[in-house]
C-alpha cells in the first residue's frame, strides 16, 4: 500500500502537536500549583490553570489519533502489532485523562478552601499531586513498553530510513526505564525521556517532509 502525503504529514503533525500541547498545559498547571500553602489563589487563576487542563487533554487526543492513523500502515505488516499499538496509545490517553482530573480536582479544592488553606487540604493537594505524578509515569510505561515493538515493526518494514526507528526502540525503552526510576523515587525520567522525545521530533519532522517509503505488503506476523 502507499500512503498519501496527506496520510503522513497528519502523523508528522501529531507527533509534534504534543510537545506543544503537553509543554505548554504543565507549564500553565504548574505555575498556578507552586505553592500548596496558597492553595486558595488557585480559584482566582482559574482560566490559566483549566486553560492548562484542556492542552493536556488535547494531548490525550493527539496520541489517540496517533494509534488510529497508523493502524492502516502498521496492519499491511502486523495486523498484532498494530491493534497492539491502537491500544497502547488508547491505555496512554486514558491514564494521562485520570491524570487530568485529579488536577481538576485541585482546583476544586482550592474553591472550597474559601480563603483559608489548613493543613487538611494541603495534605489532600499533595496527594492530588502526586496521583497526577503517578497517573503520568503509569502512561509513559506503557506507551515505552508498547512502542517498542511499533518501533521495530517500522524498522522490518523499511519504512523510514533505518537508525530512525532503531533510535526510536532505544528510546522507548529508556522511556519506560526512566519511567519505572521515578516510581521508586529516582528523578531520572526526564534524563532518560531524552532519545524517546528526540525520535518523536525527528519522526514528525521526517513524515511532514518526506513522508513513508512504498510500503510493499508481506506476510502478517
Amino acid at each position: 500500500m502507499n500512503t498519501t502525503r496527506l496520510h503522513s504529514r497528519s502523523l508528522g503533525i501529531l507527533f509534534l502537536l504534543p510537545f506543544f500541547a503537553y509543554g505548554l498545559g504543565t507549564a500553565l498547571v504548574t505555575s498556578v500549583l507552586q505553592e500548596p500553602e496558597h492553595l486558595a489563589l488557585v480559584a482566582d487563576q482559574r482560566t490559566p490553570f483549566v486553560g492548562g487542563a484542556l492542552l493536556l487533554l488535547l494531548n490525550s487526543i493527539t496520541v489517540v489519533g496517533i494509534g488510529v492513523l497508523f493502524f492502516p500502515i502498521l496492519r499491511a505488516r502486523s495486523p498484532s502489532i498494530a491493534v497492539a499499538y491502537v491500544c497502547t496509545r488508547v491505555m496512554e490517553a486514558l491514564i494521562l485523562i485520570v491524570g487530568v482530573v485529579f488536577l481538576l480536582c485541585i482546583l476544586q479544592l482550592g474553591e472550597s478552601a474559601r480563603g483559608q488553606t489548613t493543613p487538611e487540604l494541603v495534605t489532600l493537594f499533595k496527594l492530588l499531586s502526586k496521583g497526577n505524578f503517578w497517573a503520568y509515569q503509569l502512561a509513559m510505561i506503557i506507551l515505552g513498553t508498547g512502542s517498542v515493538a511499533f518501533c521495530l515493526s517500522l524498522y522490518r518494514a523499511r519504512l523510514l530510513p533505518s537508525l530512525l526507528p532503531l533510535v526510536g526502540a532505544v528510546g522507548y525503552g529508556l522511556l519506560a526505564l526512566g519511567a519505572v526510576l521515578e516510581l521508586f523515587g529516582l528523578p531520572w525520567g526526564v534524563l532518560f525521556s531524552g532519545p524517546g522525545g528526540l525520535f518523536e521530533l525527528l519522526l514528525g519532522g521526517w513524515l511532514i517532509a518526506k513522508g513513508f517509503r512504498t510500503i510493499t505488503p508481506s506476510v502478517a506476523a
